[in-house]
């Protein structure tokens, strides 16, 4: 299975590091709703990670369910980890996740896959704009 440093370009590895136990698959059916709560389920994807990994994450998913990019970084922006999170950071995160998408879809073109990775790049691109 890939991973975000596999793909990442070694200059941004630094970035990624971290002790936080990461989910990272925020798709539809692994996010299961119980009253007023979100249970994360099916952990094909664990590691541990910067804390700011998961809110990035699960901003690429809410694109994925058609919210604007712009919308999902703010999203993403309530969760302190991403919020204190280095510019740098965060577009080291964007560049890897397009990576890594783009990686998958190339290696099974199912319609899904194809669309996370147009998403991830313009993820990708949007948290390069705001860097420095």
């Amino acid at each position: 299975m890939l991973h975000l440093g596999a793909v990442a370009a070694p200059i941004g590895l630094q970035y990624f590091r971290g002790e936080t136990l990461l989910h990272t698959d925020f798709a539809p059916d692994n996010v299961l709703i119980v009253g007023e709560r979100a249970r994360l389920i099916d952990w094909a994807w664990p590691t541990r990670g910067a804390a700011w990994i998961d809110p990035g994450a699960l901003a690429l998913r809410l694109m994925d369910a058609g919210q604007p990019a712009e919308a999902a970084v703010a999203f993403a922006g309530r969760f302190p980890s991403w919020r204190d999170a280095e510019p740098e950071a965060l577009e080291a995160f964007g560049a890897a996740t397009a990576a890594l998408w783009q990686e998958i879809a190339e290696g099974d073109r199912a319609r899904w896959k194809r669309g996370i990775a147009e998403q991830a790049a313009r993820l990708a691109r949007v948290l390069g704009s705001s860097a420095p």
